[in-house]
């Protein structure tokens, strides 16, 4: 057997294995923001809400300066059904409540709120696992998450939200404590739901506080049995480290606690497989690094439900959207997402239809051999290229292919890359101030300083060498096969052909 027919040989094994990957799939929904004073009839410009001789007509599912009616999450959540009805489970990202001022709203109101959305998506799906987190918005008042554990606002959460129809009798206990709950999605594979509204910067009660309800000690704690149990773990939670990437330099984290949050996931980034987020409406994605610089993990940042323009000038309204995840489900490291929307415009011009459509495959349209975190960073960098077509792609979805700030110049290419890139301030802060953004890669050696071999023995040992490695890795690969009890008949996987993370079609 020569060379060539080795690797191609080791090729097909490894075909074989990936092919055996337990594949599954899961929902995520984030930022509803229901607001039940929506109007058809209200003003645009002060969020949609009836006013005495109003004589506006907006859509029933809703307008891009206002907050979701009702009949939009029916749509939302009947879409789910329809694309893909038995999902492994839910993870549901926080805010549920509108933007509104606080005065608008009491305790009763948020919860209620809240509650609406828990029974409907039990209604919609009564037989599926929903993990759900809390959003800076769904605290009252807003922003408000105390420092001390064991707030009453969380059982009255558990009780008047229905979140007692979520989380079973050992998390809900959990989730008095701060709002965040671990539990087992199955032997092996764990789910850590996580209140990082607690470290937000524009949560004043914890501004002061080193530890806001005991989080970071309880997620050390956790990981580390996770560790010990030999389990995988994939995080949920609202509000994101690192920076916002259409507002420069807006730090969503206070830096003390993005620092040691960071320093958590670096820890524990052997186990942490995949983390998933919302928060910023926009469509995005963040690289976790080591403290060498190589990417060890990958920060899913999920669009909204809410069209509804954000407050900050520049950024702009998007389509609403949901996701669909698939993921492997022996590790829960993510294999592809295909992200769906409502093209409302068309819809309040009175062209369009109620069907969720696929706006992208993540692994298809980017272009990616897979969605480790090394294929993302590559991703990420490569936007910086002149006139990529990549970061075109990206900032088309970045607002779920509603696109209201034009263009993009260098300056925002650099700061949509630098919050992709560096979770940390001031690497971000270093990141903006090259010229392009710096990679894991370091160049070798040049030529006239490597030691020549000749050339003939040189070719001989790096086929050696290689078929030495390519023969480890058969030996490798085929006990893990064996392991898996998959039979391996070479001649029968002659054709094989690569279906992982297809998914359904819309």
């Amino acid at each position: 057997m020569n060379f060539l027919s080795i690797v191609l040989f080791a090729g097909i094994v490894i075909e074989v294995c990936a092919s055996s990957v337990d594949t599954g799939y899961f929902w995520q929904v984030t930022d509803f923001h229901y607001d039940a004073n929506y109007s058809t009839k209200g003003d645009p410009l002060r969020m949609c809400h009836d006013m005495s001789g109003g004589s506006y007509s907006n859509s029933i599912y809703g307008n891009y300066h206002c907050d979701s009616p009702w009949k939009l999450i029916q749509s939302a959540t009947a879409a789910m059904k329809r694309i893909h009805p038995n999902p492994d489970f839910i993870l549901w990202t926080g805010d549920s409540v509108p933007h509104v001022a606080d005065s608008d709203l009491d305790l009763q109101k948020v919860q209620r709120n809240i509650g609406n959305i828990t029974l409907h998506l039990r209604f919609v799906f009564p037989d599926t696992k929903i993990y759900p987190v809390l959003g800076n918005h769904d605290e009252y008042p807003k922003d408000a998450y105390p420092p001390a554990p064991g707030s009453d606002y969380y059982k009255g959460i558990i009780q008047n939200a229905h979140f007692d129809q979520l989380l079973t009798n050992d998390t809900a206990k959990q989730f008095l404590t701060g709002g965040y709950y671990t539990t087992l999605i199955h032997p092996g594979l764990r789910v850590m739901g996580l209140n990082t509204n607690l470290l937000y910067s524009q949560d004043k009660l914890t501004a002061n506080s080193d530890d806001p309800a005991g989080q970071f000690q309880w997620m050390d704690n956790t990981l580390t049995k996770a560790r010990t149990a030999k389990e995988k773990v994939i995080i949920l939670s609202h509000v994101p480290p690192g920076v916002f990437e259409k507002y420069n330099s807006l730090m969503w984290f206070y830096d003390k606690f993005n620092i040691r949050y960071v320093r958590i996931l670096q820890k524990f980034s052997d186990i942490i497989t995949a983390q998933i987020y919302g928060h910023e409406h926009t469509d995005s994605f963040r690289i976790l690094k080591d403290t060498q610089g190589s990417p060890v993990g990958t920060l899913f940042l999920a669009p909204a439900v809410t069209p509804w323009n954000s407050s900050l000038a520049g950024v702009g309204a998007n389509n609403p959207s949901l996701r669909l995840y698939i993921y492997n489900k022996t590790d829960g490291t993510i294999l592809n997402y295909k992200q769906y929307y409502l093209d409302l415009a068309s819809l309040i011009h009175g062209v369009g239809n109620t069907n969720w459509t696929l706006e992208y495959d993540a692994q298809r349209d980017y272009q990616l051999p897979d969605l480790s975190p090394k294929s993302m960073n590559n991703l990420a960098v490569s936007f910086n290229q002149d006139n990529s077509a990549m970061f075109l792609k990206y900032l088309t979805f970045n607002s779920v292919s509603q696109t209201v700030k034009p263009g993009c110049d260098s300056v925002c290419k650099l700061t949509h890359v630098c919050s992709i890139t560096e979770l940390e301030l001031l690497n971000f802060k270093l990141c903006q101030s090259s010229e392009t953004t710096r990679t894991t890669q370091h160049p070798g050696p040049t030529p006239s300083h490597r030691h020549r071999r000749p050339v003939g023995k040189m070719y001989i040992y790096i086929i050696i060498g290689l078929g030495a490695v390519v023969f480890l890795l058969f030996i490798v690969v085929a006990i893990v096969c064996i392991r898996r009890r998959r039979h391996f008949v070479p001649h029968r996987f002659s054709r094989f052909s690569n279906s992982l993370g297809s998914g359904p079609i819309n």
